[in-house]
């Protein structure tokens, strides 16, 4: 009779749990997106597509499945976050029309109840001299009825102006005590060794 190993039963029952729960564990992925992840694209209105393996579930438009999009220096958020679900895609369009660089935030519930999120950059060219009065995400229910970004809670946040300053502060003490700390441990060393020279 075949002896095995309590670390071989050990490893196969890993594997097996392995095996037998992936699909239980599997969420819905994101495979593509348009604009795409540090691209270029003409301001105006821009349609965004991200495409998951399966479709989103389905929930009240501007709640669960959203895209919003973000001035990529400053974190403001451009409009409310919402998304259209067609198919396995998530839709909406963004309205910009100021050359620089944005950021892209996205939240999607799949049907195993699991929450996914993300965000990537793109850049915005004007070379068309595009203007609109209305920036950011537009998002308007079946109903054809406006959500207001200030009824929502921000996918983006701002980043204040005192907040690089704070860091830069913490980073500047830091410094100071670390540089400190390595000067004592020199001289402490320098001098037991000059005491050493001494009494030899």
């Amino acid at each position: 009779m075949r002896k095995f190993s309590v670390s071989s039963l050990i490893l196969a029952a890993i594997s097996l749990v392995i095996l037998t729960g992936s699909p239980a564990l599997a969420h819905n992925e994101l495979i593509t997106t348009s604009p795409t992840s540090d691209s270029v694209v003409e301001a105006g209105p821009i349609r965004i597509v991200l495409s998951f393996a399966e479709a989103p579930l389905p929930l009240e438009f501007g709640q669960g499945n959203l895209i919003a999009v973000a001035r990529a220096e400053t974190g403001e958020q451009l409009g409310p976050a919402c998304a259209r679900i067609e198919g396995t895609n998530l839709v909406t369009t963004v309205n910009l029309q100021t050359a620089g660089k944005y950021k892209l935030l996205w939240r999607s519930a799949s049907d195993d109840g699991h929450v996914a999120s993300g965000e990537y950059f793109f850049t915005v060219q004007n070379n068309s001299n595009y203007s609109t009065d209305r920036i950011g995400n537009q998002c308007f229910d079946e109903n054809g009825i406006e959500l207001d970004a200030a009824d929502q809670s921000k996918l983006s946040e701002t980043i204040q102006p005192t907040d690089g300053l704070f860091i830069g502060l913490l980073y500047g003490i830091g410094f100071i005590l670390v540089s400190g700390l390595i000067g004592a441990v020199l001289v402490k060393r320098r001098m037991a060794k000059t005491i050493d020279q001494r009494y030899e």
